[in-house]
C-alpha cells in the first residue's frame, strides 16, 4: 500500500510538472501574437509615403521591398516559434495525458489493495477469535497438521508429475 502511495503521489507530482510546464508556453504564444500585431497595423501607417519625386520603381526597390522582406522575415519567424510551440505543446500534452492515466492506475491499485488490506483484516480478527474460543494450542496443532497435509499433497503431485515427465521421455 505504501508502494502504490508514493507511486500514485509520483505520478501527481509529475502531472502537475507537465501542466506548469503548458502555462509556461501560453506567455511565448502571447509573444508571437503581440509581434504579428506589431506588422498587423494600419498599412498607412507601417508603409511609408512615396516621395514627391520618387519613381514608382525607386520606391519599390527603396522601400517596398524592404519592408515586404522585415514582414515575411517576422512571418517565418513567427510560424516557426508556432510549430516549435505547438510540437512541444502535443509532447506536453500526450506526456500530461500519460501521467494522469498512470496516476487514475494506481490510485485504482492503490483501492484494490486497501480493500483487500481491509479483508485480511477481518479474517486476522476472526482467526483471532477462534484462537480465544478454542485455545492457542489447539488452533495452532491445528493450524501445523493442516500445513503438513498440504505439504504432502504438493509433494506427492510433484512426485506424480515427475513420473509421468519420465514416462512421456
Amino acid at each position: 500500500m505504501e508502494k502504490s502511495k508514493k507511486e500514485a503521489e509520483s505520478a501527481r507530482k509529475q502531472a502537475d510538472k507537465y501542466q506548469k510546464r503548458m502555462q509556461e508556453l501560453a506567455p511565448m504564444v502571447k509573444d508571437m501574437e503581440h509581434m504579428a500585431a506589431k506588422f498587423s497595423d494600419n498599412p498607412e501607417q507601417v508603409l511609408p509615403e512615396a516621395g514627391s519625386i520618387e519613381s514608382g520603381k525607386s520606391y519599390r526597390e527603396k522601400k517596398a521591398k524592404p519592408l515586404m522582406e522585415k514582414i515575411v522575415k517576422v512571418l517565418r519567424s513567427v510560424y516557426a516559434s508556432y510549430l516549435d510551440v505547438s510540437r512541444k505543446f502535443d509532447k506536453l500534452q500526450l506526456s500530461y495525458n500519460r501521467t494522469v492515466e498512470k496516476a487514475n492506475n494506481l490510485s485504482d491499485r492503490f483501492h484494490k489493495i486497501y480493500t483487500e488490506n481491509q479483508e485480511l483484516k477481518e479474517i486476522v480478527r476472526d482467526y483471532e477469535c477462534v484462537k480465544a474460543v478454542l485455545g492457542k494450542e489447539k488452533v495452532s496443532g491445528i493450524v501445523q497438521t493442516e500445513k503438513q497435509r498440504e505439504q504432502l499433497l504438493k509433494e506427492q503431485k510433484r512426485a506424480e508429475r515427475r513420473k509421468q515427465n519420465r514416462e512421456a521421455r
